[in-house]
């Protein structure tokens, strides 16, 4: 039997995922992209009232508050543009990029997370000079602006809420973490206007701080997965393994690999050893079928092998040894 012939893919299944499924993983391209426009405006204002505010009335949480609405607005943006430009079609790419633009998405959301991370530090750094240098605030104008802004924020967060795209999320994240200060300054400007409790402000900008790193954290977590090639949480990779070699005719399973293209994207690859080449086609067809309908991964490669083949298989990362084959 020739090399060709023991060397059987799936390339129909691959096919199949780029005409048939390509289209479930970028659905969420035109609508994102409006709700992330709308987002932008609304977050672009309410920043620059928060800015104006918070120097007014001299209140760092309204500044952090600030601060994170720009790291808001810079996300967003590059959101937007990330989605765009992972939605071009694959005939306008390099050839070099086989997967096309898709990880611009990735490489987004990990920006957003550590520009989050940073934020998170400058307002420790500046609560800490706070406490020790307490400064005199104007709850008033603090209360106006903080309540234009949780407005805005409460608005932003409905329209970017149930996105699909792990960037989208992380652009989302910044949004709720944001809604979720503005409410702390809203209650800090109350507390320092009815008991003139000063380092309340301060103190808000500690927990603000903590908010956002928890979220940060989440983000900054999930995408080094993803650039890791780690396989994705909710898949478990000994039980795809069992699902393959317990399809008929399958004597072994090697060199199986699950991984993020793009955010919610899996592929798999793997070399199956089959019985005899001749039931190459009832193999395939059931191996595809059964890790589409239990796992829900529709890109997937599959090198079919005969024992033979399988035993001298030098190329193999995880060898398949004499038990096995038995």
């Amino acid at each position: 039997m020739s090399t060709r012939d023991e060397h059987k893919h799936s390339h129909g299944s691959t096919c199949d995922h780029d005409h048939g499924g390509g289209h479930r993983g970028h659905h969420h391209v035109p609508s994102d992209s409006r709700k992330l426009g709308w987002a932008i405006v609304l977050t672009g204002t309410i920043f620059v009232a928060q800015v104006v505010g918070g120097i007014y009335s001299n209140s760092l949480a309204l500044l952090s508050d600030a601060g994170h609405m720009l790291t808001d607005v810079a996300a967003l943006l590059l959101s937007l543009f990330a989605i765009r430009l992972a939605a071009r079609p694959f005939k306008d790419v390099s050839n070099q990029y086989t997967f096309g633009l898709r990880r611009a998405e990735m490489l987004a959301a990990l920006a957003n997370g550590v520009t989050l991370l940073v934020i998170c530090v400058y307002i420790v750094i500046e609560a800490i000079e706070r406490f020790s240098a307490p400064q005199d605030i104007l709850p008033i104008p603090m209360l106006i602006v903080a309540g234009i802004g949780l407005v805005a924020n409460i608005i932003a967060a409905w329209l970017l809420h149930g996105s699909v795209s792990i960037n989208t999320r992380s652009a989302y994240l910044h949004v709720m973490t944001d809604l979720l200060s503005s409410v702390g300054v809203v209650v800090g400007g109350l507390i320092v206007l009815y008991t003139g409790a000063q380092w309340v402000d301060t103190a808000l900008s500690l927990l603000i701080s903590v908010i956002i790193f928890k979220s940060a954290i989440g983000v900054v977590r999930e995408t080094i997965r993803v650039f890791m090639e780690a396989a994705p949480g909710h898949v478990d990779v000994e039980a795809v393994q069992h699902t393959i070699a317990d399809v008929k005719n399958v004597v072994g399973v090697h060199d199986l690999h699950i991984w993020q293209p793009a955010g919610e994207e899996v592929a798999l690859s793997a070399h199956v050893v089959v019985e005899s080449l001749q039931y190459g086609d009832v193999v395939l067809n059931a191996v595809q079928q059964e890790v589409a309908r239990l796992y829900n991964i529709h890109h997937t490669t599959f090198q079919l092998e005969s024992k033979n083949y399988s035993k001298k298989c030098g190329s193999c990362e995880y060898q398949v040894d004499d038990a096995q084959m038995a």
